[in-house]
């Protein structure tokens, strides 16, 4: 990858969820022509108490990007997910999501569980060191963020390449790297 890749998130086309009960929109992915991904990054919709599509052999990171938090119940067991907040779980797991507000959003890092590790978390004016190996993406949290000389509205993102990059602002930085 010679240069980052952008993103519009206002831009993306909305699909609709494995199961038929939701819609997301795929920031990046490395589909082939048959569709078939070993890692997918995307934001969704949730409206109302919504199961989760089941992907085996897939590990999921995940954050709530609200507005309000979300509360998701993993194989009967629940947890709370504040806005921010930050959960990882396999696809094989029965999850569910029940959000407090109208509108929620999560992001989604979706990964081939033998081939790669998810990683997410928040990160506010960030000086990044991008290594060659692995996949990073950032995603602005608010308006007006920058990384380097691009400017991003909020759920805009950006595939990095390898190298330094700085910004201004609060994103969601979701790495991607080879399984050990």
């Amino acid at each position: 990858m010679n240069s980052p890749v952008f993103v519009e998130y206002t831009a993306v086309t909305p699909q609709p969820w494995k199961n038929g009960r939701g819609i997301t929109r795929n920031l990046f992915d490395d589909s082939d022509r048959a569709g078939q991904w070993s890692w997918r990054i995307s934001i969704a919709e949730i409206t109302g108490t919504q199961p989760y599509s089941r992907y085996p052999g897939v590990r999921r990171g995940q954050v709530a990007l609200g507005p309000g938090a979300v509360e998701l119940t993993l194989n009967g067991e629940i947890t709370e997910l504040p806005v921010e907040g930050t959960i990882v779980f396999d696809g094989e797991e029965e999850v569910s999501a029940t959000p407090h507000s109208e509108g929620f959003l999560d992001l989604n890092v979706m990964v081939a569980r033998a081939r790669w590790t998810p990683h997410v978390r928040i990160v506010h004016d960030p000086e990044l060191q991008v290594p060659e190996d692995g996949i990073w993406v950032v995603v602005a949290l608010e308006d007006s963020c920058t990384l380097g000389d691009q400017r991003f509205d909020r759920l805009d993102a950006l595939l990095l390449t390898s190298g330094a990059h700085s910004g201004v602002g609060r994103f969601v930085l979701a790495r991607i790297t080879p399984a050990r």
